[in-house]
């Protein structure tokens, strides 16, 4: 029951900050340290923490420091297969800086990303594989790619951030998962809700739309409707919450629990990665996601005037 993760791979430069930085003010760090990033590598090392034999592949890495360092992080995960994971002489390991400020939102600056190079989709990678998990952190040939081969070998596919019907992976995949702030943000005035019916009949696929700290809302493939609110928490740091929803999700799914008590699991492993700083740098324990699930609760059957996000 391997889960293949396939995108964004990065070693990650953490920096906590009283403010952003403007123009000659500077801002203060508290603290700063490196960990493994990347939306595919970080649902990749908390689901192999918690047991579940994973792959990861996308991104290349450098024969170079950081391109050690996150070799070495993801070697010391026993459950996690890196084998397709291809490194490349005088070629820059991808980074990313996340600064966080104290409401624990963030803000990234990318390094380098014409220079990126990526692993190409092959069938062997999906040997023994159950679910396929693709972000959109990037260009979108290969994760097409690598979608038309997971469906031609009947392999279901979840991704993330799709907010276009026209978008050519939306035939090929199961679940979406979108975000009603960024939704907010790149179209002001409309409903998550309505956009998600949009992608739904678009893709014939369940849709999810998470809401960060408020309730989300789950709406299947026969236009079922459900309501998660997620346990409450102070955040310290939300990079990452969305990629480890993913790992929550995928996990209750992989354990046969229907799609709205599996997003529970999700709403959980969510809410706990906003506890902690770093998306890879804590990994929390199974336990620590079981014990926040009372507090995810589940309304189920909603009509669809109950399920609109503003």
């Amino acid at each position: 029951m391997t889960i293949l993760c396939y995108g964004e791979i990065d070693l990650d430069i953490y920096v906590a900050l009283d403010r952003l930085p403007t123009m000659e003010k500077s801002a203060t760090c508290s603290e700063d340290f490196e960990n493994v990033g990347g939306a595919a590598a970080n649902s990749a090392l908390w689901l192999a923490n918690w047991g579940l034999p994973t792959r990861l592949a996308g991104h290349d890495l450098g024969d170079d420091r950081a391109g050690d360092e996150a070799r070495a992080v993801l070697a010391a995960q026993p459950h996690l297969d890196t084998r397709f994971i291809a490194r490349h002489a005088d070629y820059r390991t991808p980074r990313c800086q996340c600064l966080v400020t104290p409401d624990g939102e963030r803000s990234f600056i990318t390094h380098w990303p014409l220079e990126l190079l990526m692993t190409p989709p092959a069938p062997e990678m999906l040997d023994g594989v159950e679910w396929v998990n693709l972000d959109m952190s990037g260009p979108l040939p290969l994760r097409l790619q690598m979608a038309k081969t997971a469906a031609q070998h009947g392999i279901p596919v979840l991704v993330n951030d799709i907010y276009s019907a026209d978008n050519p992976l939306l035939p090929l995949i199961d679940i979406l998962v979108i975000s009603a702030a960024i939704v907010r943000s790149r179209a002001p005035g409309r409903q998550a809700a309505d956009l998600a019916q949009e992608l739904q009949r678009s893709g014939d696929c369940h849709v999810i739309i998470t809401n960060a700290g408020e309730p989300l809302t789950v709406i299947s493939r026969a236009g079922e409707r459900h309501r998660i609110t997620p346990p409450p928490v102070e955040a310290v740091d939300t990079t990452g919450a969305g990629d480890i929803f993913k790992s929550g999700l995928l996990y209750g799914l992989l354990q046969g629990l229907p799609l709205a008590e599996a997003a529970r699991w999700g709403a959980a492993a969510g809410s706990l990665m906003c506890r902690v700083a770093g998306t890879t740098h804590t990994l929390a324990p199974l336990s620590a996601v079981e014990a926040l699930l009372d507090a995810a609760t589940l309304e189920t059957g909603l009509a669809t005037e109950d399920t609109e996000l503003r």
